[in-house]
């Protein structure tokens, strides 16, 4: 799918991030989608990284609800905790920050690259991501599931 530079607005590193991807996708397809991943998950660990160091409590419930108020700073006003307990997080979310809407799930999922960084790091445990719904895929909302594998 083409990008459609005139619709999207750049203010923050990561939307030109985002469309940097974006564009590497559309001119190189699938083959790109490994490089893609790596840069967004490096970006995650060192946000992750960050967000450790200030949090006295790195359980999952911790992260999450740190990740939940840094979301909703950056403009994702309407997010619903599904469920959040020790080993498991489940949101939904209705506002793509990085302008994914429409681009497609391959995509979507090298850029949660990032969600996946920060996560990890920041919990300092492997885990398993689910995305069940995403706006990329032109979904009413997104819909992820992250479960700690302890």
């Amino acid at each position: 799918m083409p990008v459609d530079n005139d619709k999207f607005q750049i203010k923050t590193p990561r939307e030109a991030l985002s469309l940097l991807s974006q564009k590497m996708f559309h001119k190189y397809g699938k083959e790109a989608l490994s490089e893609i991943e790596d840069v967004w998950h490096r970006l995650g660990c060192s946000i992750g990284k960050k967000m450790k160091k200030k949090l006295e409590d790195t359980s999952l419930i911790a992260v999450a609800n740190s990740f939940i108020d840094g979301a909703r700073k950056r403009g994702a006003a309407k997010i619903d905790v599904l469920e959040l307990t020790e080993s498991r997080f489940h949101l939904k979310g209705y506002y793509c920050g990085i302008g994914l809407n429409g681009k497609g799930r391959d995509i979507c999922w090298a850029c949660m690259g990032i969600d996946r960084g920060i996560f990890e790091t920041a919990t300092e445990n492997d885990l398993k991501m689910e995305i069940i719904r995403t706006l990329s895929d032109n979904d009413e909302y997104c819909e992820i599931l992250i479960k700690l594998l302890r």
